[in-house]
């Protein structure tokens, strides 16, 4: 079984996309400071080891793996930040280089926002090249697998150039395998259970309204936060049913007659709602003061189970704090079954 060592975890997304893309996987070891997505990684991934801060970790000390991946922090590279780059002390990525050094892992899976490729990137690159690896990347949106928000994200695979046969074999055609993420961090996840087949992606309405990124406050779905509140019990009893095999066609007519319930957003949810096999959450919750955000429609958007993170972290802000840094898993798999791809044309070139 192929082992997985990842870096700045989050809830695990990452590797579960992976190992959603492979077919199986083992997590040897986590890297994650924060003590709340720490608490999330605990519970999910129990017994798997967390190093806590990789810029101390000791590599010599820690055991190889096949994989090393990582969605290492965006704020020195990100577009809604000063962009700092190379001189924001959140920039880590030399104490990730070094942990590839020393491990030599086979493949480097890496993750960061759109706006990296402009700031910081080359770095990157070139580091990964003057340590031996060949690699590839590609700028790939959750709306790409069906989310209902675009979430724009660039993915790295990059390979030892001295061990280039043998690639795995995926199918990147293929819409990546609906797996409950809950599921991933244990081998009866890789036994058929949770697994159900989505929908041919290339079928479903690509022209959509998508919804905004992840945030506190109610985002406009609604004028009036506070008819989410008092929504028409029947169309929620009817929706609560479940989507999973319900024709898209139906799905959208049946978010059609919620009229403002999803006003132009209705076929992004209905969409997701084809692909997870689950129906949306009430978006609005109410807060102490006023209607907020629900953090588990957020979990929904980014393609969690239910409870994946509220279940362990129950404070309101932490836990979507938790969910907005996190990775699509399906996003993920989807990446990296088009980079392993391009790879084995590199390869025979």
């Amino acid at each position: 079984m192929l082992t997985i060592g990842s870096l700045c975890s989050g809830y695990g997304g990452l590797d579960a996309g992976l190992v959603d893309a492979l077919g199986g996987g083992t997590i040897a070891w986590h890297a994650e400071t924060d003590p709340h997505a720490s608490a999330v990684l605990a519970a999910r991934y129990p017994g798997v080891p967390n190093l806590g801060d990789l810029t101390l970790a000791d590599w010599t000390a820690t055991p190889p793996v096949d994989w090393i991946v990582g969605g290492y922090p965006c704020q020195p590279f990100s577009l809604a930040g000063p962009r700092r780059g190379e001189d924001d002390p959140r920039n880590i990525w030399p104490s990730i280089a070094a942990a590839i050094r020393q491990l030599r892992p086979r493949f480097v899976l890496l993750e960061n926002v759109s706006g990296h490729l402009s700031k910081g990137f080359g770095r990157v690159l070139g580091d990964l090249s003057t340590l031996g690896y060949l690699g590839a990347w590609r700028s790939v949106r959750a709306s790409d697998v069906g989310a209902p928000h675009r979430r724009q994200r660039v993915f790295i695979l990059a390979v030892d150039a001295s061990r280039l046969d043998g690639l795995p074999v995926t199918e990147p055609a293929a819409p990546p395998a609906n797996r409950d993420l809950a599921l991933m961090a244990t081998p009866a996840a890789r036994d058929g259970r949770g697994i159900s087949p989505l929908p041919n992606i290339s079928s479903l309405p690509n022209t959509v309204s998508l919804l905004p990124t992840l945030r506190s406050s109610p985002f406009g779905l609604n004028d009036n936060p506070e008819s989410w509140l008092a929504r028409n019990k029947l169309l929620a009893a009817r929706r609560s049913k479940g989507a999973s095999g319900m024709p898209l066609g139906v799905a959208v007519q049946l978010a059609a007659e919620e009229g403002s319930r999803w006003g132009q957003y209705a076929t992004a949810i209905a969409r997701w709602e084809q692909v997870t096999g689950r129906p949306a959450p009430d978006p609005i919750e109410q807060g102490r003061t006023a209607p907020r955000l629900n953090a588990r429609f957020a979990e929904w958007m980014m393609g969690l189970s239910g409870g994946y993170v509220t279940d362990v972290v129950t404070t309101y802000s932490r836990a979507l704090r938790v969910i907005g840094n996190g990775v699509v898993n399906l996003q993920a798999s989807h990446a990296v079954k088009l980079l392993l791809a391009d790879l084995a044309e590199l390869a025979r070139a």
